[in-house]
């Protein structure tokens, strides 16, 4: 095993001085937090010589270490940050002079994924990657998921309290260390809940992240609150336009097999719901049609100022005349 160096040392204090320092700044709102000494630092080679290198840096926070008090206070996200620049440092001691040294976090969780001869590659990689994408879903003061969204949720949870839900039941159900996640399968573009620990994954199994919840104990001991308070302090800080944001272009991307599926599942849910509607209450009342044109599932056509009917929209209201002309002749 390859051990680490003194310049992998020094690399490994230069980042955690980094780390302090910008902590400090943004705690502030100004560069003069931090010393004369640690602004060469930041400002000089150092930083040069690891781009140059292609190495892994720390993603400054979109917003102000303060901004997200109280429910994540500036103490937490100070030692939080200390701990991610410890990740990263150890990352790139452990990639420097191997196959997987200048490729992205993305790449190496996949190719390193359920492989225990990679396992801290993995590991270090992941916990790096998990961060980044921790800290660019949460907003100061948290934002209302949109009505599409919502629509989604209540397909898959039932509701978004039903979401909330399940998520404190898996993070709570987490045995040791880990991540708790709201992810989209991009095989039947459901949502689910799923737990990651040890070599798995939600990249390397081929979902695709929404929100993520650290569960490791850096993240909210410091804080002095529990799991399940932590759990609710992190879900009332996520940008949940941006998740809606990514979750629609995620579906965009679908190859057109896997969008014919979905379709044709909502219209059979819609299908199931029509029958229970028409046995047992002896009434039609169906539901809006699907917004299929904002999934780019159709083309939008605002000129024609008439809905625009897709072909299982037209086949569904050809059903239901039909089952009302027969109903109809059955009275008579």
């Amino acid at each position: 095993r390859r051990r680490i160096g003194q310049g992998d040392e020094a690399m490994l204090r230069h980042t955690r001085s980094c780390a302090r320092a910008c902590a400090r700044a943004s705690a502030t709102g100004s560069l003069m937090a931090i010393s004369r000494t640690e602004r060469l630092t930041l400002t000089g080679p150092s930083v040069g010589q690891l781009a140059r290198r292609g190495l892994h840096v720390m993603a400054a926070l979109p917003y102000d270490t303060s901004a997200l008090s109280p429910a994540m206070p500036t103490e937490a996200i100070v030692r939080h940050r200390e701990h991610e620049a410890e990740v990263v440092g150890k990352l790139n001691s452990i990639l420097a002079g191997t196959e997987l040294e200048h490729r992205g976090l993305d790449e190496i969780i996949t190719a390193t994924s359920n492989d225990a001869e990679h396992a801290q590659c993995f590991n270090y990689a992941a916990e790096a990657w998990n961060h980044e994408f921790f800290w660019s879903r949460l907003t100061p003061g948290g934002a209302k998921p949109p009505d599409e969204l919502l629509q989604w949720i209540a397909r898959d949870f039932g509701s978004f309290d039903g979401l909330t839900t399940q998520l404190h039941a898996r993070a709570r159900g987490l045995f040791g260390s880990g991540w708790s996640w709201l992810v989209l399968d991009r095989e039947t573009l459901r949502l689910h809940i799923v737990n990651s620990t040890a070599l798995i994954h939600p990249l390397g199994l081929g979902l695709k992240p929404l929100v993520a919840v650290d569960m490791w104990e850096h993240a909210y001991l410091v804080s002095g609150v529990d799991r399940e308070e932590h759990v609710r302090s992190v879900l009332s800080l996520v940008n949940w336009e941006l998740v809606c944001d990514d979750l629609l272009a995620a579906v965009n991307l679908s190859d057109e097999q896997t969008k014919l599926k979905y379709l044709v599942r909502l219209s059979m849910e819609d299908m199931k719901k029509l029958k229970h509607v028409m046995v047992h209450h002896g009434v039609l009342e169906l539901p809006a049609a699907p917004h299929l044109t904002k999934l780019d599932f159709l083309p939008a056509d605002e000129d024609v100022g008439v809905d625009f009917d897709s072909p299982l929209d037209a086949a569904m209201a050809d059903a239901t005349r039909a089952a009302i002309q027969r109903r109809a002749r059955e009275r008579s």
